[in-house]
């Protein structure tokens, strides 16, 4: 039923755009084709042997329109293209984030379905993000919800504080709350580091408490090399289970090429049945601004098994 409301909120705005001034909207997107190879189908979102994917291909339009000279009304409606795994065999495409709210001088308060704070707080800190090599692979706590309330306050002095809290109006298992407090730019431009601190109660099941940061290590003559450090204690509040994962990662940019190395490891077998391990290397291309290939190689390690992915792939972002 909020999902109703948030598209025709948004669907209304638009129709009637040409009448106010004041509103703007655009389109925006995602558009991914992958070759994908599984050895034995051990890992998430993806089946065993050969398959092209478009993985979290997406489409979306953003609108605003200003109410006052510090308040604003904004709105988001996103399409993805879901995995072509066995579970999205019957459902490949899929909402992402959905929601209504206002942004002003006091931040950005908004209602619907979107990515929790906890989630937000990675940064930048998965070089692998939206692949099987995915932070999410083994790690809990990287949630989009529906029927949330999200805070995220202004950047004051290079830090800024957000917050999630769950409806219980909501097919999902409803409830719980996160918090963030975070300092710099996950994108390293604007600050010379990123720093996170998040806690998630119940949300999703889960608790979780993370610790992050990234920064770069190294940069002459426009080569850049970056690291990245995660920890994260979670715990599986219906299970009864819980533990702790580790990330450690480095990238080398020079030019259009950027080399990747991640490693993960988290032994609260929130994700998995067994304490898990994750190597990924990669390469990316900066083909023109928007246009990206890259190479993906990783290996997925358990107690009793392991598994290993390879995938070739273009990425257009617009």
């Amino acid at each position: 039923m909020v999902k109703s409301y948030v598209s025709a909120a948004i669907c209304t705005t638009l129709a009637f755009s040409s009448a106010a001034n004041a509103f703007e909207w655009d389109w925006y997107g995602k558009l991914e084709l992958q070759a994908l190879d599984v050895d034995k189908g051990l890992y998430r979102y993806a089946d065993e042997g050969h398959q092209i994917e478009a993985p979290f291909s997406r489409l979306g339009v953003k609108a605003k329109h200003q109410l006052t000279d510090g308040l604003a009304l904004i709105a988001v409606y996103e399409w993805q293209v879901n995995g072509l795994d066995d579970a999205n065999k019957d459902h490949r495409l899929g909402s992402r984030n959905t929601y209504i709210g206002v942004a002003g001088t006091y931040g950005e308060l908004v209602f619907g379905k979107n990515d929790t704070k906890f989630k937000k707080s990675e940064g930048k800190i998965d070089l692998f993000n939206e692949t099987v090599a995915d932070i999410a692979q083994i790690t809990p706590g990287q949630d989009r919800l529906e029927n949330v309330i999200g805070y995220q306050s202004p950047v004051i002095e290079g830090f800024n504080l957000s917050a999630t809290y769950q409806t219980g109006a909501s097919d999902e298992v409803a409830g719980g709350y996160d918090w963030v407090l975070g300092y710099g730019d996950p994108a390293l431009k604007k600050y010379p580091l990123y720093l996170a601190y998040g806690r998630t109660d119940e949300l999703n099941n889960i608790t979780a408490e993370r610790l992050l940061a990234q920064m770069p290590l190294w940069q002459l003559n426009g080569s850049t090399l970056a690291a990245g450090l995660m920890y994260q204690h979670s715990e599986d509040v219906v299970r009864n289970i819980a533990g702790d994962a580790w990330l450690a990662q480095l990238s080398y940019q020079r030019g259009d090429w950027t080399y990747k190395w991640q490693w993960q490891k988290d032994d609260s077998q929130t994700r998995h049945a067994e304490n898990a391990r994750l190597h990924n290397i990669g390469l990316d291309y900066q083909w023109r601004n928007n246009l990206t290939a890259y190479l993906l190689l990783s290996k997925l390690k358990f107690e009793t098994d392991k598994d290993h992915a390879a995938a070739l792939g273009l990425k257009f972002l617009f």
